[in-house]
């Protein structure tokens, strides 16, 4: 079995406000926890093993998922797919960090992606008619609404839908990787687990990481090292994310940027990839993955290009690929570069503990 239901302490309705934070992509990136709240035992409620359906609502859209526990050798035996790569000193970070600090903060869930069923279709469908356990204003204005899931019928049905579907990693892969490094580290007891929201594949919103080359660096040496392989012109703006074709702000300027070659298949054509291997890695002085800056799309452009006409550094903006496309990925068993995608919204922490 993959997902299954768990017995957790549940944020009481009076406290989620002051308890229930934000995640950070800091919790992937180097083990240092930056939730900055301490568990306070009585802001909580103890529940027998259950699902949860878990829905966070912006003002024009709603992402509905269920909260279970996955068990870690499920990612451990490719069960569970991960379609980036990961840094392996992040999730060795991971890994000392949790064997050396006795922290006493609230857990961050990992977000998996399925393609739904009817079983999950309907667990939603009938939970959402009963009265929420939990329904409060959360971080950036989200609302954040949780039910349990009746015992019964429902339960069993879930989990024998959840344990033959394939389960992707949407958002944690660097703490599934250290997850299982520690489930390795302990002999690997059955019963261990990672806290969860399973989402369908098309229920949350996919962004793209954006490359910044820290400078300074001459832009006209930049657009010499592109033009071979790829079509550069010169655009008034910053030309829209597409898949395909990438935006370059160097030297005060905006280029359209396009790949004229033939595409390796796999993880290779990706544009992200062919950035590194075309660009960065010919670039000069290459430039390892781990020195660009890798910034959310949804950071405001203007920010980015005022950091550009600082220390003269160089732009590339960039599209996501399409779900299915990162999915027949990690069917494939290659890995996207790390820091490719990013799935929004990010489930928040503080809401559910275990015992």
């Amino acid at each position: 079995m993959s997902v299954l239901p768990f017995a957790a302490r549940v944020v009481r309705q009076e406290s989620a406000r002051r308890t229930v934070t934000e995640l950070s992509d800091s919790l992937d990136e180097s083990g240092v926890d930056v939730t900055g709240v301490t568990i306070d035992s009585l802001a909580y409620d103890a529940s027998d093993p259950a699902f949860y359906v878990y829905r966070q609502r912006s003002a024009d859209a709603a992402y509905t998922g269920v909260v279970g526990e996955l068990a870690v050798h499920t990612a451990a035996d490719g069960r569970v797919r991960a379609h980036e790569a990961v840094h392996p000193h992040r999730a060795e970070a991971l890994v000392w960090h949790h064997a050396r600090t006795n922290t006493n903060t609230p857990p961050a869930l990992i977000t998996l992606l399925h393609r739904a069923g009817d079983a999950f279709a309907h667990t939603i469908e009938v939970t959402c008619r009963q009265p929420p356990i939990l329904n409060f204003a959360g971080p950036r204005g989200l609302q954040q609404t949780v039910w349990r899931v009746a015992a019964g019928p429902l339960n069993a049905a879930l989990v024998e839908e959840l344990t033959v579907a394939k389960l992707y990693i949407a958002d944690g892969h660097h703490r599934v990787a250290a997850a299982v490094e520690e489930w390795r580290l302990a002999s690997e007891p059955a019963d261990a687990g990672l806290l969860c929201v399973v989402h369908p594949v098309h229920g949350l919103r996919l962004s793209a990481f954006h490359r910044r080359m820290p400078g300074p660096l001459r832009g006209e040496d930049l657009v010499a090292l592109l033009t071979p392989r790829f079509g550069v012109r010169k655009v008034p703006t910053a030309p829209p994310l597409m898949r395909g074709s990438m935006g370059l702000y160097v030297g005060r300027t905006w280029f359209d940027v396009r790949y004229e070659g033939r595409r390796p298949e796999g993880c290779a054509g990706l544009d992200v990839a062919l950035l590194q291997t075309e660009v960065l890695d010919r670039w000069v002085r290459p430039v390892p993955a781990y020195a660009v800056d890798t910034v959310p799309s949804s950071t405001p452009l203007d920010e980015l290009v005022r950091r550009c006409d600082v220390d003269g550094g160089a732009l590339f903006t960039l599209a996501p690929p399409a779900p299915e496309e990162l999915m027949r990925l990690a069917d494939d068993g290659e890995r996207a570069p790390p820091k490719t995608t990013y799935f929004e919204p990010k489930p928040c922490a503080g809401i559910f503990l275990r015992p």
